[in-house]
């Protein structure tokens, strides 16, 4: 780049050639910011990562149009070449769909690989702290297999999220297909939040009078209640987004 010196006197009424700014390509309108705005559209997956790629893609695009433009094109002529040379929208979407859909699913994999051995533990240690007796010899808690079944989901579907979470890393060298994962995920971790969710359910059910009388008696205990349930919420929310990924056609 020239850097003008400023103590050089300039002539006067010199007449000066209008010359093509060397960014004249990066308009916020024209052929590039159209090929990017269609690509987001056509794009699947998380938004952030979505918004990421279609500004790197931008970037590029507007980097090659600006070495068109030094080489003699007008701007408009050398977006339309870039756009061109970068292919077909549904093409580019296609391509980058594995890539989105392995973040979609670490994501996911993380949520329930933490919050679900983080639930149950949560509810064992109010449980030992909240629920030394039962209040009467007429209400005595009924839990059995339910209890356990409701733990035993927990702590698997942490196990499966964190295995599944490292084979989505391998999958993104595209040694490991990446709907497979996704659906193995949908169905491990899904399978483990039906079974806690229905387990918790139905031990609800049969200690109704139990769990009022402890929710009325323990504050942390109506709390975990809530948390619990803007956490199941999540959970859900993250693998419906994932079942959407792995078995969409396309």
């Amino acid at each position: 780049m020239t850097t003008l010196n400023p103590r050089t006197p300039r002539t006067p009424r010199t007449p000066r050639t209008p010359r093509t700014p060397a960014h004249g390509s990066r308009g916020d309108d024209g052929p590039v910011t159209a090929y990017v705005t269609a690509l987001g559209r056509a794009l699947r997956g998380p938004r952030g990562a979505r918004r990421d790629i279609a500004t790197e893609l931008a970037d590029g695009l507007r980097d090659a149009a600006d070495a068109y433009v030094e080489a003699g094109m007008t701007a408009r002529e050398a977006q339309l070449r870039a756009v061109r040379e970068c292919g077909p929208v549904e093409d580019v979407a296609a391509a980058y769909a594995p890539e989105l859909a392995a973040v979609q699913g670490r994501r996911t994999a993380a949520v329930c690989a933490v919050s679900m051995p983080a639930t149950v533990l949560a509810w064992a240690l109010t449980w030992s702290a909240e629920v030394p007796s039962a209040p009467g010899p007429h209400h005595q808690w009924r839990l059995g297999v339910l209890s356990d079944l409701t733990d035993w989901a927990g702590i698997a579907g942490g196990i499966a999220g964190c295995v599944l979470a490292a084979l989505l890393m391998v999958s993104a060298r595209r040694t490991v297909p990446v709907r497979l994962v996704l659906a193995l995920l949908v169905v491990l971790c899904g399978g483990a939040v039906l079974v806690s969710t229905v387990s918790s359910a139905v031990m609800n059910v049969a200690n109704a009078e139990q769990i009022e009388w402890m929710l009325a008696a323990s504050t942390p205990a109506v709390a975990l209640s809530l948390a619990t349930g803007v956490v199941s919420a999540w959970q859900l929310g993250s693998l419906f987004r994932t079942a959407n990924l792995a078995f969409r056609r396309g």
